[in-house]
């Protein structure tokens, strides 16, 4: 059986839906680590990967959204590297921001926005260099949206970084 890219789009937001409604107890253990693998970076790069060329026709840019990241973390007081800057530290540290969108032909997009922090590590009993592994991250479920709102999707994006930036300054307060 061939299921198509929107069929799996379904499949995962049903599947995601059914895994959010789960009741939790106070915060999750892996949710802890993931904020305190935060503590002591001294900045961060954004990386903004390519965005589906016909959601930039409809004016949400890779560019601008990147730009805007950019401004709402140093507003919140995160130091944004270059790239340079950003080899040059001790953790490497990059935040990738994916947004998958898919266009279902009647007029509205399927999309699913993923926050992923990666920094350099070393695995513990390993006398071996340094590896970069995802130590932060925000999946998104599947949202949808008019093809005349893609705008809504940075939106979302923005609600995203939020969530990064209260736990970059959970572990990293502003005077200290």
């Amino acid at each position: 059986v061939h299921l198509t890219r929107v069929t799996w789009l379904l499949i995962l937001g049903a599947l995601s839906f059914s895994l959010s409604s789960l009741p939790l107890q106070a915060e999750e253990p892996k949710e802890v680590l993931e904020r305190e693998s935060l503590k002591g970076l001294a900045g961060i790069e954004v990386m903004v990967e390519p965005l589906n060329i016909e959601v930039e026709h409809l004016g949400l840019e890779t560019l601008k959204l990147q730009h805007d990241i950019r401004h709402r973390l140093q507003q919140a007081g995160v130091h944004v590297f270059t790239e340079r800057e950003r080899l040059a530290s001790t953790t490497a540290a990059m935040l990738v921001v994916r947004v998958e969108a898919l266009h279902d032909r009647i007029g509205r997009y399927f999309y699913c926005i993923d926050l992923l922090l990666t920094q350099r590590v070393r695995l513990r009993g390993q006398a071996s260099s340094d590896v970069s592994a995802v130590t932060w991250m925000r999946p998104g479920g599947i949202a949808l949206v008019a093809d005349d709102n893609v705008r809504h999707i940075q939106n979302q994006v923005l609600r995203k970084v939020d969530e990064f930036v209260k736990d970059y300054l959970a572990e990293n307060p502003k005077g200290r």
